[in-house]
């Protein structure tokens, strides 16, 4: 009895410290933050257009969704990281109005009301608010991967990775 309610009193523990470590730019359903594999859910489905040209037609573009006050950082580390190149078509879409440029992505576009975000099909972080991470969509227009990601400045080779498995 004594071992049992050890091991009760330590699970509890640990899954305090795991709710206590998220944040509220991630997603509610932690299953459906970074999956990790393309077509999780209800995908492919269509990808609606970001910009003119955008998805671009026979290459993979990544749209990545950020909010105004992160995007120097991600643009910073986007255009040292090399993930944008001729193979890969990259915009962003940013959630404020105004004029906003990133080095490296091909189009910088205004979601004020969040309804390209929700075109996209991307989901609500915990906290509220427009989401922050990203889409992949395939040489073909179809969306093969979404997911919330509010540290995806650090982690773009994951972006990378989610591209080569693409068919």
């Amino acid at each position: 009895m004594v071992i049992w309610l050890a091991a009760a009193i330590g699970l509890g523990l640990l899954l305090s410290v795991a709710r206590a470590a998220r944040e509220p730019l991630d997603d509610p359903d932690p299953a459906w933050q970074r999956p990790g594999f393309v077509d999780a859910g209800d995908l492919p489905v269509p990808a609606p257009a970001v910009a003119p040209g955008l998805p671009a037609p026979s290459r993979p573009t990544v749209v990545f969704f950020e909010r105004t006050g992160r995007l120097p950082r991600l643009c910073r580390v986007f255009a040292a990281s090399g993930l944008p190149d001729k193979a890969t078509a990259t915009a962003v879409v940013v959630d404020g109005a105004g004029t906003h440029s990133c080095e490296g992505a091909d189009a910088v576009v205004n979601d004020a009301d969040g309804a390209l975000a929700a075109a996209y099909g991307m989901r609500r972080p915990r906290g509220g608010g427009t989401p922050v991470g990203y889409a992949v969509v395939d040489s073909a227009g179809a969306i093969r991967y979404r997911t919330l990601d509010p540290a995806v400045a650090d982690e773009l080779s994951e972006v990378r990775t989610i591209l080569d498995a693409l068919p």
